[in-house]
């Protein structure tokens, strides 16, 4: 599965080729998709995580798991 990194990246990258008009619409729409789906199963593993240890701590999508700076 992708770091939440690489899927900010990837859509950053999207959201270039989409506004400069090489990727189409269409297309752009099911990547997003995908990655919605990446970013939910993340957010499940989080909630399974918290809820089995009681301890974890939140992780914002803009930081890696091993990033704890705020």
């Amino acid at each position: 599965m992708k770091t939440l990194n690489a899927i900010k990246t990837d859509m950053s990258e999207l959201y270039e080729a989409v506004k400069n008009g090489s990727v189409d619409l269409k297309v752009a729409s099911e990547l997003a998709n995908i990655s919605g789906k990446f970013l939910k199963a993340e957010q499940l593993q989080l909630a399974r995580e918290v809820f089995l240890s009681n301890r974890a701590e939140p992780v914002s999508i803009t930081q890696s798991k091993g990033n704890n700076n705020v």
